[in-house]
């Protein structure tokens, strides 16, 4: 029989276990309307501020067509989580160390296998899926650009959206349409407005004012603009030398907004869905509806 000490023993470790399982992690994909707006720049950046803040982050490039994490970093990695859909690659093997100990999850080209997948393998690679992101307290997923099913998919599967706009008229028009589609997936994600590579405060704020307007009349839902981000010449110079802005040059105008802006998202409020994201991600949700 066991002795008291080992009980109180196994009594504690179930709780820390129980605690560790419901420990909420909070889940923000990074999208936008069009190409050419800074998407994965902003995705990079910003996991780097939630990391320097602290933050246990896992940084998801789920771009399946223009995967660009690796370049904006200067890595080749190994493997991408293709690999371990398609050839069984242990997960963790497709991690990659990033800067300021920011965790890495190369999707790569492939992942759009995951809408064929059998069910017991998309349930074998949610077990581990799932198992990476109960270690981490905050996952930024950097979704493709537009309106495609795996970007709608991947966006909505989310707790929080922040899409991401320039001024450019036709960014602004697609940014709405993104807006619309993934609102109408997922009613309760809440969805925050980022305007980058603004010449002015006063310009930026016009462009949320647009949007957050139709947005409010059209399709009765509520966006928050989360700020802006300056045309800053430092970003385009530290994506040439293949390195993180943040890191680059920490105190230029870019960095100093993008880290007031996590600042101000680490300090909001989140609806948790209580489902993981990668739970969401490999349609296991679908499976129910079609069960039930």
């Amino acid at each position: 029989m066991k002795d008291q000490a080992s009980k109180l023993r196994d009594i504690h470790r179930i709780k820390r276990l129980t605690a560790e399982q419901l420990r909420p992690v909070r889940r923000l994909a990074v999208t936008s309307g069009k190409g050419g707006v800074g998407k994965s720049n902003v995705s990079l950046n910003l996991a780097l501020c939630f990391q320097k803040l602290g933050r246990r982050t896992l940084l998801v490039d789920a771009d399946t067509n223009l995967a660009n994490i690796d370049i904006l970093l200067g890595i080749n990695p190994e493997f991408t989580l293709a690999d371990a859909i398609l050839k069984d690659q242990f997960i963790m093997d497709v991690l990659v160390q990033g800067p300021e100990g920011l965790r890495i999850l190369p999707a790569g080209s492939g992942v759009v296998e995951l809408v064929g997948l059998d069910e017991m393998v998309a349930d074998r690679l949610s077990v581990a899926l799932s198992e990476l992101e109960r270690h981490q307290d905050l996952i930024v997923l950097d979704t493709g650009a537009g309106i495609s099913e795996g970007v709608v998919e991947f966006a909505s599967g989310s707790d929080e959206v922040i899409i991401i706009t320039t001024p450019e008229p036709t960014a602004i028009t697609d940014a709405y349409a993104a807006i619309k589609v993934i609102s109408s997936r997922n009613a309760a994600a809440k969805l925050y407005l980022l305007v980058n590579q603004a010449k002015s405060k006063e310009e930026a704020d016009e462009v949320g004012r647009k949007i957050s307007l139709v947005v409010e009349n059209y399709l009765a839902t509520t966006l928050e603009t989360l700020g802006w981000l300056p045309s800053d010449p430092h970003v385009p110079q530290s994506v040439a030398r293949q390195t993180p802005f943040l890191l680059a040059c920490p105190r230029c105008p870019a960095s100093t907004h993008l880290m007031m802006i996590a600042r101000r998202l680490l300090r909001l409020p989140v609806q948790f869905t209580g489902r993981t994201f990668f739970h969401n991600f490999l349609g296991a949700g679908k499976r129910e509806k079609e069960l039930a």
